[in-house]
């Protein structure tokens, strides 16, 4: 998967690994209202990587969580999506506006792999200080 190759992401670890990122996103979604501390926590226990300061606003959604490397000072406003099937990195101090989308995953554009039900990480995305917005 990280890789780049063709998964079935109906396998059993994947489908393991993807409840266990659900689990951990109704909780940490919860935590609105929860001091920061408290969600750097939460944070820390799914993210590969969070740096001093790293702030995600809940609603947060991801694919798996443990691909997910945020740098010092990073920002991710409400409603952001990222499907991690391969690394991300967000650099220092980024700021993500609310409801961007960051998206690894693709299918195949062969027929019969698509219809097996593979899947496919895209490419690796790494930003550094820098902002993104969603459309308006």
């Amino acid at each position: 998967m990280l890789a780049g190759d063709l998964y079935d992401a109906s396998a059993p670890e994947i489908q393991a690994d993807q409840a266990a990122a659900k689990d951990w996103m109704v909780r940490y979604n919860a935590a609105l209202a929860l001091p920061p501390g408290e969600r750097r926590k939460l944070l820390q226990e799914r993210l590969a990587a969070v740096g001093d300061g790293a702030v995600i606003r809940p609603p947060f959604h991801c694919d798996y969580g443990y691909n997910i490397n945020l740098g010092d000072g990073v920002f991710l406003n409400f409603n952001c999506v990222i499907l991690d099937v391969v690394a991300v990195t967000i650099g220092d101090k980024t700021q993500i506006g609310p409801g961007v989308q960051i998206l690894t995953a693709d299918h195949p554009r062969d027929g019969a792999a698509r219809e097996a039900g593979l899947e496919f990480g895209s490419r690796s995305i790494s930003a550094a200080t820098c902002g993104s917005a969603a459309a308006r």
